[in-house]
């Protein structure tokens, strides 16, 4: 029978938990301390191992608390600071958003307590399945917000070579089997078994990453990358959008001429989301051909607007003389459009964010030039979302992103996104292209590795030559199968327990 613990124990557990969860934040980027992960996964767990079912909830709701309520805190910059929203009601959203994400890490510890109420080393190992299966709820219920997802911890070590195989959601496994680990170590110090599971998964994750998942195709091609640090509260006033473009061709013409001998022109030239303060249909062939110079292909953000109720978050890939359109499909809610208007159309009097009514495309869209450039495109967020960047990408020899984060300001924002572009090259083997207003921008090969990156908030420009790939990772070819699984381990130890204790 479980034990209840006083209640001083599980007052002492609560506030353990909320430290945990705010200190976990420095595994991720910019700190990148990635131990932290383990260490703080295995208190949680350690302070869930026997408790009652209703205690385990409030324990990892905060847990959770304590993680989202400083990792995206950043999400008062965007309504305070740049989106006019009064201080006390964005420090609201704030709290009340972050109470909404711990709810996930809340019904994990949850679901352990009440599916194992005998507690012990099952409900410890059964944890690290049910972790994954929320994180994955995480990133599509109410649309879904896949930040802080225990993989992305691991972009500078050896378990990063599982994302391949099995997506952001394999790396989260294997962070919390070994936090399992560590909690049973913890609890009997001589058994022998984890220390050689924790052994043999690092050695696992050394050996996967060795395995080329793809290989070149073509011609390398030369990307060029235009950081243009436009203020966000100058960009869509109308006295300096003709600034604002010069800005851009004088940018892409000195990093032209900065090409050295023997190394030929830009072949891909990238500018970030809605770099052209103006509509698409404001645009002709003239104007695209006077952009950039000849033989150099453009690829930058726009904003569409095909109908006077209907505009998108686009971008335009201008290659030999066509313009290819993208339209953005996931869009960012309370930035980007307002869901359930009949609940929240209030809101609209306190937000004062330009271009945020848009719409959602949903057809397939692909963006080729020439022989080998075949770009899987993202816009915004949109590549912190792994399902939905495998389905779209499609055939892509090469994964491009162009974002605005000054919305973010100088927060973790945008290092956390940069960690989610990491992840997603490695998983699909391709390498990624980021191109950001305030940045930072950067180019990262088919491993997940950052090449070059620009500074924050500096006008700047990169180029760099990159090699196209084709070939097919197992988490491209069979996507979040390791959720699946995890399902069928969780739903089989809860039968043998039972038929187990029936006995």
């Amino acid at each position: 029978m479980t034990q209840i613990p006083d209640r001083k124990s599980y007052y002492l557990a609560l506030f353990a938990c909320f430290l945990s969860g705010a200190l976990l934040v420095a595994a991720f980027a910019p700190l990148e301390w990635s131990p932290l992960a383990f260490l703080c996964t295995a208190v949680l767990f350690y302070c869930c191992r026997d408790r009652p079912a209703r205690q385990t909830f409030w324990i990892g709701l905060s847990f959770g608390y304590g993680l989202f309520l400083v990792g995206v805190s950043w999400v008062y910059v965007s309504l305070h600071t740049y989106g006019g929203m009064p201080l006390w009601m964005g420090s609201i959203a704030v709290l009340l958003f972050a109470g909404i994400l711990g709810v996930f890490s809340g019904f994990t510890t949850y679901s352990a307590a009440r599916l194992f109420p005998g507690g012990g080393a099952t409900r410890i190992l059964a944890l690290g399945f049910l972790w994954i299966i929320f994180e994955w709820l995480k990133s599509w219920v109410f649309t879904g917000f896949p930040w802080l997802e225990l993989g992305y911890t691991q972009t500078a070590t050896w378990l990063f070579g599982f994302a391949p195989l099995g997506g952001v959601y394999l790396v989260s496994l294997v962070v919390v089997v070994v936090a399992s680990c560590l909690v049973l170590l913890w609890k009997s110090p001589g058994k022998l078994v984890p220390s050689l599971a924790i052994t043999m998964i690092f050695i696992l994750g050394w050996y996967a990453g060795g395995i080329q998942w793809s290989k070149d195709i073509g011609d390398a091609i030369k990307v060029g990358i235009v950081q243009p640090n436009v203020p966000i509260n100058q960009k869509w006033q109308a006295q300096y959008r003709d600034r604002v473009v010069n800005r851009l061709q004088t940018m892409s013409r000195e990093l032209g001429s900065q090409s050295s001998p023997g190394h030929g022109q830009i072949d891909l030239l990238v500018w970030p989301e809605t770099a052209l303060p103006i509509y698409y249909q404001q645009t002709d062939q003239a104007f695209w051909q006077a952009l950039v110079p000849s033989g150099t292909a453009l690829l930058t953000g726009v904003v569409d607007n095909p109908e006077p109720a209907e505009s998108y978050n686009a971008a335009v890939l201008s290659c030999a003389g066509v313009q290819h359109l993208y339209r953005k499909r996931h869009l960012v809610p309370f930035g980007e459009y307002l869901p359930m208007r009949f609940l929240f159309n209030w809101l609209l009097e306190y937000l004062r964010l330009p271009m945020s009514d848009f719409s959602s495309w949903s057809e397939p869209q692909v963006l080729n030039c020439g022989d080998n450039i075949n770009i899987g495109l993202s816009i915004c967020y949109e590549d912190a979302f792994a399902s939905e960047m495998r389905r779209h990408v499609g055939d892509a020899s090469l994964l491009i992103n162009i974002s605005e984060d000054a919305w973010f300001g100088d927060s973790l924002a945008p290092h956390q996104r940069l960690q989610m572009a990491q992840m997603r090259a490695r998983e699909l083997s391709r390498p990624l292209v980021r191109s950001a207003n305030t940045g930072p921008s950067v180019v990262i090969d088919q491993f997940g590795t950052v090449l070059v990156r620009t500074t924050q908030f500096q006008a700047r420009t990169l180029s760099h030559r990159i090699w196209p790939q084709t070939g097919e990772t197992p988490y491209k070819r069979w996507g979040n199968w390791i959720i699946w699984l995890a399902m069928l381990v969780v739903v089989t130890m809860f039968a043998v327990k039972r038929r187990s204790r029936n006995e």
